[in-house]
């Protein structure tokens, strides 16, 4: 079992690893374009180019970083908050090159200064190469009358080397926030 000391590093090596292929397939990459149009000749070396490119800028339409959940209904306005609002944050992991955060919005109520949940919002930030989180779930439960919420945040760190999933692993984060101004 690694500590968190060696995952932290891990991660971090895991990421230079993956920068140091990158930079490696470029090299390939350019080398081949060279031996194409000495081979072959300038059309054959322009749709190799144009191949190459075309999968380097196709999006990931599956990948999620950021998860938002909405509890406030804006579309009806009855149903509006109407009251002072404010963000409170939770770190849920910090490791030596990235941060996951849960932040939560929530707003004191004018008529009888009950705090409420208003939304959500999970991502990641910092040295990020080579893993991917992606929130799959945000539970925000507050009490009436508590000035402090419990979440459970889930999600899937998938591990890549040059794009392609290697390990996925689960992650679970449960814990509370206090919510003052």
């Amino acid at each position: 079992v690694k500590t968190t000391k060696q995952k932290k590093m891990f991660e971090l090596i895991w990421g230079i690893l993956n920068i140091i292929l990158l930079i490696y397939f470029i090299i390939v990459c350019l080398k081949s374009v060279k031996l194409i149009k000495e081979k072959i000749g300038v059309l054959a070396s322009f749709v190799f180019v144009i191949g190459l490119l075309s999968f380097i800028s196709k999006p990931d339409e599956k990948k999620v970083t950021n998860k938002n959940i909405e509890i406030l209904n804006k579309s009806n306005p009855r149903k509006a908050f109407d009251g002072n609002s404010y963000s409170r944050f939770a770190t849920l992991e910090d490791n030596l090159t990235s941060k996951i955060e849960l932040r939560i919005l929530c707003g004191e109520k004018k008529s009888d200064k009950e705090l409420t949940i208003l939304d959500a919002n999970c991502n990641r930030t910092g040295f990020i190469s080579g893993t991917y989180w992606n929130a799959l779930n945000i539970d925000i439960d507050k009490e009436k009358g508590e000035n402090y919420c419990s979440y459970n945040v889930s999600g899937i760190k998938e591990w890549k080397i040059l794009g392609i999933t290697i390990f996925s692993e689960a992650n679970d984060f449960t814990g509370n926030v206090l919510l003052k101004k």
